[in-house]
């Protein structure tokens, strides 16, 4: 609710939701509506991760600069793309710095796909094989089944 007063006080524009709700046999909850802001990127509703029902939109002309602004961020957990142009989509999902890019869809999490952020966002990936290596560390072991003489002693 602190966010949602930030987003009002620095001008976004409310589109949808911003209260408190009730929901039945969890009155004790603390639930928000769904929230759409119509956000400036200077903003700290759209500059910091609210998690929760709320999405800080920000509409754009020039290609590059959403590509700056989206990755002039902190934080890189997730991006999510709609559009007609599948071309247009894989390019900017390439370019943007988010650990997770979903096109057409919102946290969509297919079996075994990687789930992490970038930057200050999240640590490392989870639910897949490059999981394992952030919990290890690589050593080589080499071993020779028998000495040979050793290197240091002089033969004469």
């Amino acid at each position: 609710m602190d966010y949602i007063g930030i987003g009002k006080a620095e001008g976004a524009r409310l589109l949808c939701g911003g209260d408190r709700v009730t929901v039945d046999g969890h009155e004790a909850g603390q639930f928000i509506a769904p929230t759409v802001f119509e956000a400036g990127n200077h903003m700290r509703i759209a500059q910091e991760e609210i998690f929760g029902p709320v999405l800080s939109l920000i509409r754009w002309n020039d290609y590059e600069e959403m590509l700056r602004q989206a990755n002039g961020v902190r934080y890189g957990l997730a991006a999510g793309l709609y559009t007609t142009n599948l071309r247009n989509a894989l390019e900017t999902a390439d370019r943007l710095e988010a650990g997770s890019v979903w096109i057409n869809s919102y946290f969509n999490l297919a079996s075994g796909s990687p789930f992490g952020g970038f930057k200050e966002s999240g640590i490392g990936s989870e639910y897949c094989k490059e999981t394992l290596n952030m919990y290890t560390h690589l050593k080589a072991i080499t071993l020779q089944n028998q000495p040979g003489p050793a290197w240091f002693v002089p033969t004469a």
